[in-house]
């Protein structure tokens, strides 16, 4: 009596026994050689591509502190630090890390909006320090355009990593969830406390406190020599 209950548990659950057959898949892809060259090298070097294009957004010269662009500023960064600090509470720290990897595949907290929400924060905080600098003119659109394709790029990137590693399991959650505009749904999991993910990314503070006193010490310097 006890096999038949079991096949009809399978007709019933599809789902499940398609991410069961994944475990399986995923010790097969687990001997895959190594990230192609093109990943790792983005994915190591991604921050000093962010802080190149940051430098030379400093060069070009400062707007005006006008209350409209403050408030645009203001907004973005905010809306980027929650859904960073989101990601974080559910994810590994290895993505502080200079390798790419992945323990297990996170698909609730953020990661049940979006496949790419640290990458979607990185995305917006450029654009409020972009705005901050340049102001609300065509010459935001070059840096806007470069930085969001480079955070595409990255998310695809890790896709083509997921898929590899996870498998049917990956491929399920990538149906289900959209890249990089988050949708209304969550899943509970393992989750840490916002002040841990917090201090879990003092390296990305210490960095956008950097740049924002870069450009305040830029406009301060601007407005004296004119």
């Amino acid at each position: 009596m006890d096999e038949p209950v079991e096949s009809q548990n399978e007709q019933i659950n599809p789902v499940e026994n398609t991410v069961k057959q994944s475990d399986d898949s995923s010790v097969e892809t687990a001997q895959l050689p190594e990230e192609e060259p093109k990943r790792e090298f983005l994915f190591r070097y991604r921050g000093w591509v962010l802080g190149v294009l940051s430098l030379i957004m400093l060069v070009f010269e400062p707007a005006d502190l006008e209350i409209v662009m403050f408030l645009v500023f203001v907004n973005v960064f905010i809306l980027a630090f929650f859904l960073r600090v989101k990601a974080r509470r559910v994810i590994g720290d290895h993505t502080r890390g200079d390798i790419q990897d992945a323990d297990e595949l996170v698909t609730w907290g953020a990661y049940a909006r979006l496949r790419h929400p640290l990458y979607v924060s990185n995305a917006a905080f450029g654009i409020s320090l972009i705005i901050l600098h340049l102001g609300l003119s065509l010459r935001v659109i070059p840096f806007i355009v470069v930085l969001v394709a480079f955070e595409v790029y990255l998310g695809k990137l890790d896709d083509r990593f997921l898929e590899k590693k996870f498998g049917d399991e990956w491929k399920i959650w990538a149906q289900q969830t959209p890249a990089f505009f988050p949708r209304e749904f969550h899943r509970s999991g393992p989750m840490r406390s916002a002040k841990e993910a917090f201090l879990a990314d003092h390296f990305t503070w210490l960095w956008m406190i950097m740049i924002l006193l870069l450009i305040v010490v830029r406009k301060i310097a601007f407005m004296l020599w004119t």
